[in-house]
C-alpha cells in the first residue's frame, strides 16, 4: 500500500463517515453540545457556556469554540456542522499516527498503524461522526504525548515541553483535568526508561511549562474563580460513581477487559488470535526504546481507568493511537493469500446489499425509501470495489480488515442511520410546529428535554430560556399540564404541552396587539 493509496483510504474513510451525517436527529449528549454552540453564537459570550440560558459548568469551552467555527463555516448550527469536527479529528489523528510511526519505524508500518486507529470499533462506529468532544480530546492528548516524545528523542527539550504542555492545555480546555494525567504518566514513563529524572527539574521544563500552559491560564483568569473550579472538577466528579457498590465495582473490574476488547474490535481479536497461534511474539520488540515507551504509557493509563470504578470505554480513547502503533509493529507482517483476501471482500460486499434491502424494508415497510439508501450505498460500494481495490495490495491482514471495517461503516451510514431516523419520533417536525405557533410570542421552557429544546431554539432562531416560574403573559413548554394547555405534542413515549397562565389560546395576544394598533391609528 503506497502513500497515494493511503490518501485514497482517507478519502473513503471521509466518504463512509459523511454518508447521512446530517440525517439522524441529534441524540444522547449531542443536543447539549448544539445548544451550547447556538447560545454562544447568539450571545457572543465564548467564555461562559450556557444551556437554555443557564451557566453550564460541566465542560470547558474549547470543543464548543471548534463547533462554533464549524457552524460559521457551514452557515448554521446544523447536524452536519456539529458532527463534522469529529470526522475531521479522526482524519487528523490518523495522519498523526502515520507521521509518528514513519519517523520511528518504517513507511509501511506507518500506513498500517493509521489504518488500525481509524477502524477501531469505538472510533469508526462509536464517536467518529458523533457531536461529542472525545475524538477532539483524543487528537489533542495523543498529539501532546507523541510530539513531546519525538522532540525529546531529537534532543529539542524546550520545544518538547512547550508543545507538550500547550497541547495538554488545549485538551484540558476540552474535557478538564483528565487531560493532565495522560501527559504526566507518559512523561514519567519516559524518564523511568531513560533513568534520568533530574531532567524533570531543568530550566527548559519550567520554561516550557510556563509558556505551554498560557492558553489554559488565560482562560482561568478570564472567568470567575468559582466558575473555573466548578468546570474543572465536574469532569473528575462525573467519572466517579455516585456511591460505592462492591458488587457492581467487582463486575466492572471483571468486565472491563472484555468491554475493552469489544471497543477495540477487530484488532484486539486479530492480535489475540495470532498470538495464540504463535505467529507473533511482542516480547521480541521490547528492546526497542520507542516500543517500551508506547507500551508502558498505554498500559499505565489504561490501568487508571480499569481501577477507577466509574470508568467508561470512551475515557481510554486518547491512548488508542499508541495502541495502533504497537499493533502495526506486531501484526504488520501477517498476510493472506491474494485470492482468498479478494474473495472475502467480494463476498462481504455481495452479502451486505441484500441484508440492507431486506432488513430495511422489514423495518420501515417503505421500499422506495430503502431504494434511495441502496443507491447511496451502491455508489460507495461501486467506487470502493472497482476504483479503490484494484489499486492496492490488500493481502496484509491489517489492510484486509481495515477495508472490511470501512465497508461495514459505509453500510451502517447508508442503511442503519437512515432507518433509525425513519423510526425515530418526529422531533424536528414537532419543534418546527412549536416554532411556527410561537413565533410572535415570548417562549420559555419548564422542561429540560434538550433534544426538543435544541430544535425549538434552532427553528425560532432565539435562545429558549429555562424558567421554573415563567412570566404569566408568556408561553412555556412543559412535560405536564399546567395553566391553560394550548396544544399537546406527543413525541414517542413522551408528551409535551404548550401552556400559558394567562392566554387561553395562541391567538389571544396577537388579537390584542392588533386591536391596540387599530386603536392607535
Amino acid at each position: 500500500m503506497e502513500s497515494r493509496d493511503f490518501r485514497w483510504f482517507l478519502f473513503f474513510l471521509l466518504f463512509a463517515l459523511s454518508i447521512n451525517i446530517g440525517t439522524l436527529t441529534l441524540y444522547h449528549e449531542e443536543p447539549r453540545r448544539g445548544i451550547v454552540t447556538f447560545e454562544m453564537l447568539k450571545t457572543g459570550d465564548f467564555l461562559q457556556p450556557t444551556v437554555l440560558g443557564e451557566p453550564y459548568y460541566k465542560k470547558p469551552p474549547f470543543h464548543n469554540w471548534i463547533l462554533s467555527l464549524s457552524a460559521m463555516a457551514f452557515g448554521s448550527v446544523s447536524e452536519v456542522a456539529l458532527r463534522f469536527p469529529s470526522v475531521l479529528s479522526v482524519l487528523l489523528t490518523s495522519l498523526l499516527v502515520f507521521w509518528f510511526t514513519g519517523r520511528f519505524f518504517d513507511r509501511r508500518r506507518a500506513l498500517l498503524s493509521s489504518l488500525i486507529f481509524s477502524t477501531f470499533y469505538i472510533v469508526l462506529f462509536g464517536y467518529g461522526s458523533k457531536c461529542e468532544p472525545d475524538t477532539l480530546f483524543t487528537l489533542l492528548v495523543s498529539s501532546s504525548i507523541l510530539f513531546w516524545f519525538y522532540l525529546m528523542e531529537r534532543g529539542r527539550e524546550l520545544p518538547a515541553w512547550i508543545v507538550g504542555y500547550f497541547l495538554t492545555s488545549l485538551a484540558a480546555l476540552t474535557k478538564g483535568l483528565p487531560a493532565v494525567h495522560f501527559f504526566l504518566i507518559s512523561v514519567g514513563v519516559y524518564f523511568f526508561i531513560s533513568g534520568n529524572f533530574r531532567r524533570l527539574f531543568s530550566f527548559n521544563h519550567f520554561l516550557g511549562l510556563t509558556v505551554g500552559l498560557l492558553p489554559f491560564v488565560g482562560w482561568l483568569f478570564s472567568v470567575k474563580t468559582e466558575q473555573a473550579v466548578a468546570t474543572l472538577l465536574s469532569e473528575v466528579v462525573s467519572r466517579s460513581p455516585g456511591h460505592f457498590d462492591a458488587v457492581k465495582t467487582l463486575k466492572r473490574y471483571i468486565s472491563f477487559p472484555f468491554r475493552f476488547v469489544g471497543a477495540t474490535f477487530p484488532w484486539s481479536l486479530v492480535f489475540i488470535y495470532y498470538f495464540i497461534k504463535g505467529r507473533i511474539n511482542p516480547s521480541e520488540s521490547l528492546n526497542d526504546r520507542t516500543i517500551r515507551f508506547l507500551l508502558l504509557s498505554f498500559f499505565l493509563n489504561l490501568l487508571v481507568y480499569w481501577i477507577f470504578p466509574g470508568s467508561r470505554l470512551r475515557y481510554v480513547m486518547p491512548i488508542l493511537p499508541l495502541l495502533a502503533v504497537l499493533l502495526a509493529v506486531w501484526i504488520g507482517e501477517i498476510r493472506f493469500v491474494h485470492k482468498r483476501a479478494k474473495d472475502i471482500l467480494r463476498f462481504t460486499l455481495e452479502l451486505l446489499v441484500p441484508i440492507g434491502i431486506v432488513a430495511g424494508v422489514v423495518a420501515t415497510h417503505n421500499p422506495s425509501f430503502i431504494l434511495k439508501q441502496t443507491i447511496l450505498f451502491l455508489i460507495f460500494a461501486y467506487l470502493f470495489y472497482f476504483f479503490f481495490m484494484p489499486r492496492i495490495n490488500y493481502t496484509p491482514v491489517v489492510v484486509l480488515f481495515a477495508l472490511l471495517m470501512l465497508l461495514l461503516r459505509g453500510f451502517y451510514s447508508s442503511y442503519y442511520v437512515s432507518v433509525a431516523e425513519y423510526k425515530y419520533p418526529p422531533v424536528r417536525e414537532v419543534a418546527k410546529e412549536i416554532a411556527e405557533l410561537t413565533k410572535d410570542h415570548q417562549l420559555y421552557t419548564k422542561t429540560k428535554y434538550l433534544q426538543l429544546c435544541f430544535y425549538v431554539e434552532k427553528y425560532r432562531d432565539r435562545i429558549l430560556p429555562f424558567s421554573k416560574n415563567p412570566p404569566k403573559d408568556s408561553l412555556f413548554l412543559s412535560s405536564r399540564k399546567e395553566g391553560n394547555v394550548l396544544k399537546e405534542f406527543p413525541l414517542g413515549k413522551h408528551k409535551f404541552y404548550l401552556c400559558s397562565f394567562s392566554l387561553k389560546s395562541i391567538s389571544d395576544r396577537t388579537s390584542e396587539e392588533g386591536a391596540l394598533k387599530t386603536k392607535l391609528q
